[in-house]
């Protein structure tokens, strides 16, 4: 477990890339369930149980889809399963070191709304840029191609969301 930690976080802090993580399914499924439990319990401080299940669904869906697309075209399809284990576990870590903390301290009345928005958009930043550099890494292409792909996946992303969310309602 220690070793995957110190992966993701290299990964993080683009010292390694996807070529680096293990191949491994049931490494997929476990960080999958952990992610889904820890985006719902955040999600569950700002939407019902049904829209926070969508979301992480939709969010997971997006990246995956796009990102084979992509190994597709650049042919590299060889790479999904460790493409997408490093978002998983990026995720996970980012979730667990940036989100977690700071809607805790955002719901329990420790940090105002300006405050909240502001780290949320530096984070955001941050996490485009990781996956920038997991594209980078994955398609063998430059870093700014990677961060428009990684914003190519941030707005379908958010624009799906918009669309089931207001389904939802």
């Amino acid at each position: 477990m220690d070793a995957l930690l110190r992966l993701f976080w290299g990964i993080c802090i683009f010292k390694k890339g996807p070529e680096e993580v293990p191949a491994s399914l049931p490494l997929l499924l476990i960080l999958l369930l952990i992610n889904l439990i820890l985006e719902l319990s955040l999600g569950l401080s700002v939407y019902p149980l049904k829209e926070s299940l969508l979301l992480s669904l939709i969010s997971f869906l997006t990246l995956v889809s796009l990102t084979y697309i992509w190994l597709l075209l650049y042919r590299h399809t060889s790479r999904l399963l460790q493409t997408v284990i490093a978002f998983t576990g990026v995720n996970l870590l980012t979730n667990l070191l940036i989100f977690l903390p700071l809607t805790i301290s955002w719901r329990s009345g420790l940090m105002v709304d300006t405050s909240f928005a502001l780290i949320n958009l530096l984070a955001l930043i941050w996490i485009l840029s990781i996956y920038a550099h997991i594209y980078r890494r994955a398609l063998s292409i430059y870093f700014f191609l990677g961060f428009a792909l990684a914003l190519t996946y941030f707005v379908s992303f958010s624009a799906l969301s918009e669309l089931v969310v207001a389904g939802v309602k």
